[in-house]
């Protein structure tokens, strides 16, 4: 452990685990059915057809009441300062919010631009918050208060409400569907109510949010890749760009009213710090003698790693994704800011050249990890954090954090290792590189539902018993709190 005592790091420097509600919430007290992921995972076709793993999140880890114990780990057993959690949306609105009136403005493309929220309006929100939520996610986050954990808070982390999105309705017919989730610009609209309740209601325990995860996981696995088991379950490019351009301008609006909400600082990062989390991986030519492989894989970054962030920071909306702007597809009216770039890194892809399906587009497939791989089939490549800690930062000159990093690994016999390798090139980020990174959050405290896989996956620092919500440490767990604990000046 040598290796570890070596590395400082700033002083200010957030250690902290990465959690969202759907994922380690239902389990124990009151379960969410009010949400699109809560139906698409109990619908019987989708169970049948194998996009669903059967696994129901009601059977979870049970945070929404051992709370308190989950965070004392963090806090004494993992030596950490911070925590990144999540709220479902579902939970504090599990009924519509339309009626709430606010001031809608629109650029002169017809694309939302601002949205303007009364005090008259706040009122009627908190009137229609669903209060045994509001009370429970004030506990949890007073309690990480108590622990001298710094929040970041996720806003959006993939669930939307049953009233916003059917996903059944949309994965069988979305043309007469009528919840159609963010392919509709009124879902803009919404979650700008949702963003503005939130920063008002709990901005005196919360300074750091992202606005939402992953967006491209949200557009692409939901709209383009039919079989990844992510809802409505489509493969269509005109919504997949679509969707990714409505959480694009989602964003900025978000951003826009968290500012104007929280008004109180509980850290230095006060009164609000807000940014993106985003999951750029290292993309790799098969064959970096091919020509074509080399396309296809720079084509496959842009996409994943360049495309959004270009719309939020840069207002290049590249729609017809040709990697050029024209003069039609600059937007300056839908930047709104980005405080911080949130970086979710997990694995290096291989990408080889294939047969394109769409004019105008490269075509491209992954290579399966043969070697050196997790239970989630991805490649365990350290190098490829320091490399898009240093793409983000050059390209976009904003702060970072690792938002999240972790590995699926049952038999826990990679997951110390991988945090330590990991750290290390983390470490040669800021130091030998001067990136600034603000902080590093390990993907998961505790094992949970991973997503459309169910909790085969256990991503967690504790691994969990599903029937006695048991928490049993990792190997891991000693080696972050040595990292968290020493790794100061």
């Amino acid at each position: 452990m040598t290796v570890i005592s070596n590395m400082k790091f700033p002083k200010d420097f957030l250690w902290g685990t990465a959690t969202s509600a759907f994922q380690i919430e239902m389990g124990r007290g009151e379960p969410d059915p009010n949400s699109d992921w809560y139906v698409w995972v109990h619908d019987e076709d989708n169970i049948k057809n194998g996009l669903v793993s059967g696994d129901l999140p009601e059977n979870g880890p049970g945070f929404w009441e051992l709370y308190p114990e989950d965070l004392r780990r963090a806090k004494d057993e993992l030596g950490n300062n911070a925590f990144r959690m999540s709220i479902d949306w579902s939970r504090i609105f599990p009924n519509p919010t339309w009626d709430v009136p606010v001031k809608v403005s629109f650029n002169s493309t017809g694309d939302v631009c601002h949205v303007e929220i009364s005090d008259e309006s706040m009122h009627l929100l908190e009137e229609k918050a669903y209060q045994p939520s509001v009370k429970k996610y004030r506990d949890i986050l007073t309690e990480c208060k108590k622990l001298g954990l710094t929040v970041f808070l996720t806003l959006y982390h993939w669930p939307l409400p049953l009233w916003i999105h059917d996903p059944i309705a949309c994965r069988d017919d979305i043309v007469h569907a009528d919840r159609r989730g963010w392919v509709d610009q009124s879902t803009i609209i919404e979650f700008a109510k949702y963003a503005a309740y939130i920063a008002k209601t709990f901005g005196d325990l919360v300074d750091i949010y992202a606005t939402m995860n992953e967006p491209m996981v949200v557009s692409g696995l939901g709209y383009f890749y039919k079989k990844s088991g992510f809802p409505p379950g489509l493969s269509n490019l005109d919504l997949f760009v679509k969707v990714t351009k409505n959480l694009a301008i989602a964003h900025g609006i978000a951003y826009e009213q968290v500012k104007e909400w929280d008004r109180v600082s509980c850290s230095n990062y006060g009164p609000s710090y807000v940014g993106i989390v985003h999951c750029p991986q290292y993309y790799e030519p098969y064959n970096k003698d091919s020509k074509e492989d080399v396309k296809a894989a720079n084509f496959l970054e842009y996409l994943e790693n360049e495309w959004f962030l270009n719309m939020i920071i840069k207002g290049d909306f590249d729609l017809n994704l040709n990697m050029t702007i024209e003069p039609n597809e600059k937007h300056p009216s839908l930047v709104k800011g980005c405080d911080f770039i949130g970086i979710n890194y997990y694995t290096r892809q291989r990408v080889k050249a294939a047969e394109s399906k769409i004019p105008g587009i490269p075509g491209f497939e992954v290579v399966p990890c043969t070697e050196n791989c997790t239970d989630m089939g991805w490649e365990i490549y350290p190098k490829g954090l320091r490399y898009v800690l240093n793409w983000a930062y050059q390209l976009y000159r904003r702060p970072l954090m690792v938002t999240e990093n972790g590995i699926a690994d049952a038999k826990d016999e990679k997951r110390a290792d991988f945090l330590i390798n990991h750290i290390q090139e983390l470490h040669k980020a800021i130091v030998e590189d001067g990136i600034p990174v603000k902080g590093y959050f390990y993907w998961s405290l505790i094992d949970n539902f991973e997503w459309a896989k169910g909790f085969k996956m256990r991503f967690g620092l504790y691994r969990v018993d599903y029937k006695t919500k048991k928490r049993t440490p990792t190997k891991a767990v000693s080696v972050y709190k040595q990292i968290a604990s020493g790794a100061f000046d």
